[in-house]
């Protein structure tokens, strides 16, 4: 399976799909960085991504904001770093599910989905707000990142695993499929659905997942 890659140990990406880095920072950058993730982190919890700005938090954090934006561009990088973290737990998430001896594919599949719902959902003002500075082309780039790619490959992996056990029609286009199970995720849609029109969090994964299109012999 392609998701197959995702199962060597100590194998993990951040946020943007980059493999995590094993050189060291020296001591004074890196002491900068966390002081300026934690002061991000503080003013985004106490009031939103959206409202904060790069110059509050180079104020905030005690940092020029020369020091500031040479690490961080823009907001946007900052949300990038805050949400490495989270993305490794998923990732470690995804690697039970996938392990799991005896599981349909299909049921894996159905697992992996609803992780991704939870992941966008406790992450959304971070995801949301990342997306702000992005424009044009640049809002598209985030399909084209190892981290999308990642997801639909897993999700591709796992379609191809349940068509293999006859929970899913062989006929349909997988390649197509993959990425339509996705789509519902996209952060500015989610933001929507779960902000503005209030759905909960369980109505949206429920959605999501009662997309797969399983054989008649495992419609539950």
């Amino acid at each position: 399976m392609e998701h197959a890659r995702i199962q060597h140990e100590g194998w993990m990406l951040d946020h943007l799909g980059r493999p995590s880095a094993h050189e060291g920072e020296r001591s004074d950058a890196a002491r900068n960085r966390r002081v300026i993730l934690q002061t991000a982190r503080t003013l985004f919890e106490e009031r939103g991504v959206t409202c904060v700005t790069m110059e509050e938090i180079a104020r905030a954090s005690g940092v020029g904001k020369g020091t500031l934006y040479r690490r961080f561009p823009h907001k946007g990088f900052l949300c990038q770093a805050l949400l490495d973290e989270p993305t490794k737990q998923l990732q470690g998430q995804t690697l039970e599910i996938l392990r799991e001896p005896g599981t349909p594919a299909v049921e894996k599949l159905d697992a992996f989905l609803n992780q991704l719902v939870v992941f966008t959902a406790e992450n959304l003002d971070l995801l949301y707000g990342g997306n702000e500075p992005l424009c044009g082309a640049d809002r598209l780039e985030r399909f084209s990142h190892p981290a999308y790619d990642w997801r639909r490959s897993t999700v591709l992996g796992l379609l191809r695993g349940a068509v293999d056990e006859g929970d899913v029609d062989a006929g349909l286009d997988l390649e197509y499929l993959a990425t339509a199970l996705l789509a519902p995720l996209d952060v500015d849609l989610y933001y929507y659905q779960h902000k503005v029109q209030g759905l909960p969090v369980w109505r949206i994964s429920g959605g999501v997942r009662a997309l797969v299109p399983r054989t008649g012999r495992n419609v539950r």
